[in-house]
């Protein structure tokens, strides 16, 4: 029998590969379920677009297929079966059908070196490590009702762990949210944040009272990184009055997670011109860097990784080395893991 378990999280996957916008998403997520395969069209029809607005359906349907034409690659009448066939071949690809999700063999990739990957943000839950506390935490602070900041130094994993607050979303949130990631370093003026939201929600490009009607017909989950960019002067107290209201109601189509460098009062102070969006809205969640454990953790759980290719298996580091790198790296996580990196690649030769 196939194992399908982990189908619906490879979906979401997928859509974010391909760029999917929410509205996109919505349809490709209830086309393509395993439950709903063998319904018709005029079924689907009614589980995404919530009536029978055919129409609408089938401009939806025709974004979707255009976002995958280089799989389906034909303007044939069956884009169906063949992006379904093309999902099927990519999910064994992926994933071993005896996977374990609580660990890193569910993944049939090897690699010959653990400590990866070196730079980035980490959207791979396969490379995901710790932060279980805080992630509990701040899916405790959303379902009651407010936002969150998560606030950390750069370096810290502030980035890594709203992608990773993004994945675990459906399963966490009491009410579901879609979630949205928007880095503030792309993004360079008002005009720029409006398009990249109201591309990501799937809606025409608009603001003000338009955005506001629009938008409420959505649940959204808005995870901003490096929201320090808005106190820049050429972010206007407009749209930093305007994000604060879409999120400031007993039940706003915008729940915030954001993530900040500094603490928000001194980001976005009350007086002067920098009108703060987050004040009485985000609670506040500090994300310290690794400690001792954590570290002497992660590097245990790296060198007996089974996804590390045979050969390199065995691999091991001192108690002096282990401790060196907890003392040079100061418990950053990117850090901690370059060090590990180099010092593998050395025993290696």
């Amino acid at each position: 029998m196939e194992n399908w378990e982990f189908w619906d999280d490879f979906l979401k996957n997928i859509a974010v590969d391909y760029k999917l916008t929410l509205a996109e998403q919505e349809f490709f997520l209830g086309r393509f379920k395993r439950i709903n395969l063998e319904k018709d069209e005029t079924e689907i029809c009614r589980i995404v677009m919530g009536d029978d607005n055919e129409e609408a359906y089938k401009k939806r349907k025709s974004q979707v297929y255009r976002k995958f034409k280089k799989i389906i690659n034909h303007s044939g009448k069956n884009k169906f079966p063949i992006l379904l066939k093309w999902l099927e071949t990519e999910y064994h690809n992926r994933y071993d059908r005896q996977q374990n999700p609580n660990t890193l063999t569910q993944f049939q990739e090897k690699v010959s070196n653990p400590f990866i990957p070196l730079s980035g943000i980490i959207d791979n839950p396969k490379f995901f490590f710790n932060r279980e506390r805080e992630i509990t935490r701040i899916f405790e602070v959303l379902n009651s009702g407010s936002s969150i900041a998560i606030i950390g130094e750069s370096g810290v994993g502030k980035s890594s762990l709203l992608k990773a607050i993004a994945q675990k979303a459906s399963q966490y949130l009491k009410k579901p949210r879609k979630p949205i990631y928007i880095d503030l370093q792309n993004i360079h003026n008002d005009n720029d944040f409006y398009t990249a939201i109201c591309e990501e929600v799937g809606i025409e490009i608009c603001q003000g009272y338009k955005l506001q009607r629009n938008i409420k017909l959505y649940r959204i989950l808005l995870l901003l990184d490096v929201v320090e960019n808005i106190s820049y002067d050429w972010f206007t107290n407009k749209l930093r009055s305007q994000l604060r209201g879409l999120a400031n109601d007993v039940d706003p189509p915008l729940r915030l997670v954001v993530a900040a460098s500094k603490p928000l009062d001194i980001l976005f102070p009350d007086s002067g011109d920098k009108t703060s969006p987050f004040k009485n809205i985000c609670i506040e969640e500090y994300l310290e860097p690794w400690n001792e454990k954590t570290i002497r953790d992660f590097i245990e759980s790296r060198l007996q990784a089974d996804f590390l290719e045979q050969e390199y298996q065995g691999i091991e580091f001192s108690e002096d080395e282990i401790s060196d790198i907890i003392k040079t790296s100061d418990g950053h996580p990117g850090k901690v893991k370059h060090q590990c990196y180099e010092l593998f690649e050395r025993k290696k030769l």
